[in-house]
């Protein structure tokens, strides 16, 4: 089977295991290191790491964001949606920056009332 096909399957198969809607902005990465086979190596700032079992979910440090692990160091990471604010208004800064994913995502919205 193709690498292409693979990703394909992996993907539909992650999206329908899922615990967060569809709505979300998700993207797919591959977290690899030949020292931990099947599981997802995430190196962040600084030289900390974040290492997390295949099948398991983690916050995304520094990120309001979450990521699934699958298999084989294959991760689809879940991030806020990025919708537009309202007419005539602008998102400004995150109600609950420190909250886990997804409520971290909620905006304030400031509109000009003039």
């Amino acid at each position: 089977m193709s690498p292409l096909m693979v990703g394909l399957i992996l993907a539909l198969v992650l999206l329908l295991h899922s615990e967060h809607p569809v709505a979300a902005d998700a993207y797919h990465a591959i977290f690899k290191h030949d020292d931990y086979p099947n599981k997802c190596y995430v190196e962040l700032p600084k030289g900390d790491k974040l290492l997390i079992e295949s099948d398991q979910y983690a916050h995304y440090p520094g990120k309001c964001a979450e990521i699934y692990c699958g298999r084989n160091s294959w991760a689809l990471v879940y991030a806020c949606d990025t919708k537009y604010p309202p007419k005539d208004c602008e998102y400004g800064e995150h109600k609950y920056p420190d909250a886990p994913y997804p409520k971290c995502c909620s905006r304030l919205v400031k509109c000009n009332t003039v």
